[in-house]
């Protein structure tokens, strides 16, 4: 494994970045980021404490109500963000290294969603040049002044999976609205959110704009909860977002929670199985199932119910694991030995319940070191079984027979969460008929995409609100009408 830490300035691993200065950790706690594929210590890095987290949110709280961000146009964000994009685009080759040493990520992965990241800042630095942030409506009296502005000081979090995409998609929005704003990096991947800030003061965004600490969740907890922050966005569990979204009600703080999925990829009786799978496997296990909207739960036509099976495992067994370093491995390690011994558990789990493993089912021969799991495909899976139900966070895949369309409707529901979803068909508006009535936030037909100019959220369990497109924008926004006599 290369040592990434001579590619680091040492107050990316020593230091927060608030209020414009790089500032050490109050307590003088480090948090070890251990390489998913060796258990070997990548580096340490400083951990935050509540004084910590007091000092960022003073510092945007300080920014928000002092500075010029929030009363600079549209246009005038746009070309520091650009600048923003700019320097972080000249560290992508860094970036993408970081998420293969601190997650595990494949490296040809890192480098797609890198680029994902990147589209994003880019995007949301060109709305903001472009967005109506006032119009004039008619009165009786006069006319209205309808001003979109921002909500505030937002707290930012995103999880460790994909921890600079994520990131883009809150940091963008909400520096197009005017916000300012305490970015808190997970433990687990703790450097990105550090380079985004380098970058920030590179490009002349004001100081207290970006600050950005490393904290574990009480921590996380405590900035949530903090009455001087007025918007938090949050990527991760459901049980998390839970207790913030009651948290923030009590005092009206705005939020976004984006809380995973349990994706279902219906497959219908015309599909091309030779487009249809291959298009489809590779979202069904990325980054060995830790991504939020992977298609975990294939549903098939009982009529080639054998034959989706047969042609899917077929594909999954010619998957590369290994080193995520070798471009070559499409599946590495999981992130931790928790999160290995949770989705062994979900397995064990499945074969109890009645559920037949069709491929995989445990650790991998030939991996005495790492955190590895082998791809595992489940076939006779009834909806109400834990592996059909939970979120495994895994390379776990549940394949289910339906004899029509709406049998494969009501599959496709029977979830409390609704994230994602996928149709394939030969007649595209075939799908599309069938996505109007899958209950989530994507659909995607004859495979999945992500598009800087699309939201994305869930319905039911999977969050609130949007991130991406104008929808991600405007939920760093605050509307205000201001009333003019004719005169004005």
């Amino acid at each position: 494994m290369p040592d990434i830490t001579d590619e680091l300035a040492p107050h990316l691993l020593e230091r927060f970045h608030i209020g414009g200065d790089w500032i050490p950790g109050h307590s003088g706690r480090h948090a070890t980021v251990v390489h998913p594929a060796t258990e070997g210590t990548v580096f340490h890095a400083a951990l935050a404490d509540t004084d910590d987290m007091d000092r960022a949110i003073a510092a945007a709280r300080h920014a928000f109500d002092n500075g010029p961000w929030p009363h600079m146009d549209g246009a005038e964000r746009a070309r520091l963000m650009t600048r923003l994009a700019d320097g972080l685009a000249q560290r992508s080759e860094l970036l993408a290294r970081l998420a293969t040493a601190q997650v595990g990520m494949p490296i040809s992965l890192a480098e797609n969603l890198v680029r994902t990241g990147l589209a994003r800042y880019h995007y949301y630095a060109q709305l903001a040049a472009s967005y109506a942030f006032e119009d004039r409506r008619p009165t009786a009296r006069g006319h209205a002044r309808v001003r979109r502005e921002p909500v505030g000081v937002a707290a930012l979090v995103s999880p460790w999976n994909a921890t600079f995409p994520i990131t883009a998609h809150k940091v963008g929005a909400a520096l197009a609205a005017g916000c300012t704003m305490v970015v808190k990096s997970p433990v687990e991947s703790p450097v990105e959110g550090l380079i985004l800030a380098e970058c920030a003061a590179e490009a002349g965004l004001p100081r207290g704009v970006i600050n950005v600490v490393t904290a574990d969740r009480p921590e996380s907890a405590y900035l949530v909860a903090s009455p001087d922050i007025d918007k938090i966005s949050f990527t991760g569990s459901v049980a998390a977002g839970r207790m913030i979204g009651l948290g923030a009600a009590d005092r009206m703080a705005r939020t976004t929670l984006e809380l995973g999925g349990k994706s279902a990829a219906i497959i219908l009786d015309d599909a091309d199985l030779s487009a249809a799978l291959p298009a489809l496997a590779p979202f069904t296990m990325l980054f060995s199932g830790q991504i939020c909207f992977s298609q975990t739960r294939i549903l098939a036509p009982r009529s080639r119910f054998d034959e989706v099976v047969d042609a899917y495992a077929g594909i999954v067994r010619k998957l590369r694991l290994g080193d995520p370093w070798d471009r070559q491995t499409q599946i590495g390690p999981v992130v931790n030995a928790r999160q290995r011994d949770r989705i062994l558990g979900f397995i064990d789990e499945g074969v109890s319940e009645g559920a037949r493993v069709v491929l995989g089912g445990g650790r991998p021969d030939g991996f005495d070191r790492g955190f590895f799991v082998e791809p595992t495909v489940f076939v006779d899976v009834q909806p109400q079984m834990t592996i059909a139900r939970e979120e495994i966070f895994g390379p776990v895949v549940t394949v289910h027979a339906y004899d029509d369309e709406d049998e494969a409707i009501r599959l496709a529901n029977d979830s409390d969460l609704g994230l994602s979803g996928s149709v394939y068909s030969r007649d595209g508006e075939r799908a599309y008929r069938l996505a109007r009535r899958i209950r989530t936030g994507q659909v995607g037909i004859n495979g999945v995409e992500l598009a800087p100019s699309v939201p994305f959220g869930g319905f039911k369990s999977s969050g609130l609100g949007r991130e991406g497109g104008p929808e991600g924008l405007e939920a760093f926004l605050e509307t205000k009408a201001i009333f003019m006599p004719a005169a004005a």
